[in-house]
C-alpha cells in the first residue's frame, strides 16, 4: 500500500513523498505473541470471576440504587476523577437490573397459620453477563515496515532483509538505551544549563 505523506530531509527541507508500506507474517512472533495472549486471556478471566462474584449477592430496595451500583461497577460513579477504567480486553461484562422477591422473616414471632403467606419483600438484584471475545489467532504475528524508498529500486523482499539486518548493525548501537544508565539522573544545578 502507497500514501502521500510529507517527509523531512536532514536539510530541513519538507517535500511530498510517497511512503510504501510492506506488510509482514513471522510465524515465531504469533507463536509468541499466540502464548502472550493466551496467558493475558487466563489472568483476566480470573480477574472478571472474582469482580463479578460479589455481585449477585447484592439486594437493592429501589431500581435507581441498582443503576447507581452498575455505574460504579462500570467506573462511572459519582466522584469519580481522572481518567475511566479501561474496559476488560478479552471479555465483556454486562450488567443488568431484574426486579426479584425474596422471604424475608416475620415480624412476630410464634408460629404462623398455615393460611398465612410467608412475608416476602419486593426488590432489585443485579445480573451479571460475562462473554469471552474472540481473538483469532491469525491476527498475531503480523508486521508492518513504512518506507519511502520506492518499488523500483527495492523490491518488498529486499526491504524485508533490510529490515532484518539491523539487528547486526543498528540494534547494537542503541543498546544502550534499553539498560538502566539511559534513565541515570543527570546532575545539573545552575538554572541556565536547565534551560538548555
Amino acid at each position: 500500500m502507497i500514501r502521500q505523506v510529507e517527509v523531512e530531509d536532514s536539510d530541513g527541507r519538507v517535500a511530498l513523498e510517497a511512503l510504501r508500506f510492506v506488510v509482514v507474517h513471522s510465524s515465531p512472533l504469533a507463536q509468541q505473541q499466540t502464548q502472550a495472549s493466551t496467558a493475558a486471556q487466563a489472568k483476566e478471566a480470573a480477574a472478571v470471576l472474582a469482580h463479578v462474584k460479589p455481585v449477585p449477592a447484592q439486594w437493592f430496595a429501589g431500581e435507581a440504587d441498582a443503576a447507581a451500583a452498575i455505574a460504579e461497577y462500570e467506573g462511572r460513579g459519582e466522584g469519580r476523577r481522572g481518567r475511566r477504567p479501561h474496559p476488560w480486553r478479552y471479555h465483556a461484562v454486562r450488567y443488568r437490573v431484574v426486579a426479584e422477591t425474596r422471604r424475608t422473616r416475620r415480624a412476630r414471632r410464634g408460629r404462623p397459620a398455615q393460611t398465612e403467606p410467608p412475608p416476602t419483600e419486593a426488590g432489585y438484584r443485579l445480573v451479571v453477563e460475562v462473554t469471552a471475545l474472540a481473538k483469532l489467532e491469525e491476527d498475531h504475528g503480523w508486521a508492518v515496515l513504512a518506507t519511502t524508498v520506492p518499488t523500483e529500486a527495492c523490491v518488498d523482499s529486499e526491504i524485508l532483509h533490510a529490515y532484518q539486518e539491523q539487528n547486526t548493525t543498528v540494534e547494537p548501537g542503541f543498546r544502550w538505551i534499553k539498560n538502566p544508565a539511559a534513565i541515570a539522573p543527570v546532575w545539573l544545578e545552575q538554572p541556565e544549563r536547565i534551560a538548555a
